[in-house]
């Protein structure tokens, strides 16, 4: 049994096919297609797994998040490339994809007669084969009523699909092109009427204020007082003034979003930290595993000891981090060490996005201690009392009391 040489597709790019051209059928370009997407689909798949599985988590821990979009955004691109550089070098050394070389198709210039595709027919043809995908897949049907099956991408790249076999398509009737160029024409209109119909409803956002009321929201939180404050540190700032009780929710969540969105390689654990303080249940659950991928980072460590204050010690996070320290201040003040606390919050009065919380605090230990002095019972005296005079000086001195 005798097999036809496959290999040299040029044998029907003659002067005698340019005008006679062996046309593909329709049922072989479909099967082609079908063979493509299931040795493809496998290899895309592979590329865009990581993409696929952190999308999914964006949109599982919140169905609106900025990130998930991004992320899928990315996976799309991916894929897209993935399915254009196979194509274009299956196309460059083969002249056909895998699945129309195995149906003796072959992907050829027209009209002109060059022998093989030029790199640059490869690539406009695999884009704007892609791109259709966009509309819909509408522009493929052109194959359906065109004389010689040409859709889209086929036009755009100066190409055509022919078979190697004996017989071969006629092309459509007559009858057949006008129904399929009617029908084209309809589904562009609408297309066209929906795209106006969309830009007119935008315009009228636009001149109402509505995006402008969107970005508003979207900017970084104004109730954080140093406007200097980037990136890692600023979510630090964030997340301690919110455990000193000075910004809101939203304010938290608002720098939260923008972190992982302008600065998502240096703030995602603390902006995780700051969602997994703001959420509930079993979303809150959820953030906490985000925050501790790393169970080692500060970030985790800080949200295991607010769950777990006896179980976990804080010295294990970075000291410094500002919220670390507002969180031991606060621990030496509730075991009575008021000193030690004031040490702590002498330290963060420097922070200007933390001065006035930590003022409040100064003053709250400064209190504590001098009632502790006044506790003289029995004729007993605190050991660190003359400490405690000295802070107490201090602070008769830094705002004038007597």
């Amino acid at each position: 049994m005798l097999f036809p040489d496959l290999s040299a597709p040029e044998v029907n790019n003659s002067k005698e096919f340019k005008a006679q051209p062996a046309i593909a059928f329709l049922m072989d370009r479909f099967l082609a297609f079908i063979l493509d997407f299931l040795l493809v689909s496998p290899v895309v798949s592979l590329l865009v797994s990581g993409l696929v599985r952190q999308a999914k988590t964006f949109f599982l821990l919140n169905s609106r998040s900025e990130e998930g979009v991004i992320a899928a955004l990315m996976l799309f691109a991916v894929a897209a490339t993935a399915v254009v550089v196979l194509q274009v070098l299956s196309l460059y050394f083969l002249q056909a994809t895998p699945g129309q070389y195995f149906l003796q198709l072959r992907v050829v210039s027209y009209p002109s007669t060059q022998s093989r595709l030029t790199l640059s027919q490869c690539i406009v043809r695999s884009v704007s084969w892609c791109g259709t995908f966009l509309l819909l897949g509408l522009p493929f049907l052109g194959v359906v009523g065109h004389p010689l099956r040409r859709a889209f991408h086929e036009k755009a790249s100066d190409t055509i699909v022919v078979t190697l076999k004996k017989q071969f398509d006629s092309g459509p009737s007559l009858p057949e092109q006008r129904l399929m160029t009617s029908w084209m024409q309809f589904s562009f209109a609408m297309f066209a009427l929906v795209a106006f119909v969309g830009l007119a409803k935008n315009y009228q956002a636009l001149n109402a204020g509505e995006f402008q009321t969107a970005s508003t929201h979207a900017v970084t939180c104004k109730e954080i007082p140093d406007k200097e404050l980037t990136g890692a540190q600023r979510m630090d700032a964030a997340v301690s003034l919110f455990l000193l009780k000075e910004i809101t929710s939203d304010c938290l969540s608002r720098e939260s979003e923008n972190s992982l969105w302008s600065d998502p390689v240096n703030s995602q654990s603390m902006a995780y930290f700051a969602k997994y303080l703001l959420s509930e249940g079993q979303e809150r659950k959820d953030y906490l595993s985000k925050v501790c991928e790393s169970r080692t980072s500060s970030s985790c460590v800080l949200a295991m000891y607010l769950d777990n204050p006896d179980d976990v010690q804080l010295g294990d996070a970075s000291h410094k981090l500002w919220v670390t320290q507002v969180l031991e201040a606060d621990h030496l003040y509730s075991q009575k060490n008021y000193e030690g606390s004031l040490e702590v919050i002498e330290g963060l009065q420097a922070v200007p996005a933390l001065r006035e919380a930590m003022d409040k605090k100064y003053v709250r230990s400064i209190w504590a201690l001098k009632e502790s002095l006044g506790a003289k019972k029995n004729g007993r005296v605190p050991a660190s009392s003359d400490t405690s005079a000295e802070w107490i000086e201090g602070f008769k001195e830094k705002y004038g009391v007597r």
